[in-house]
């Protein structure tokens, strides 16, 4: 998945440390040049006919 901020794929943003790699605590993006600090991903809602 991408961030919403700057487009990079999640794998190459820094994971935080002290915890579990989830992609919800995934922290600054690692590319040079880039000033994106935290990772942000799209919510996405649960379709009820999925229910």
């Amino acid at each position: 998945m991408n961030c919403l901020k700057c487009r990079h794929p999640h794998q190459i943003h820094e994971f935080n440390k002290g915890g579990m790699n989830s992609i919800l605590r995934v922290g600054r993006c690692l590319i040079p040049g880039c000033d994106c600090s935290q990772y942000v991903d799209k919510i996405e809602t649960i379709d009820e006919d999925l229910l």
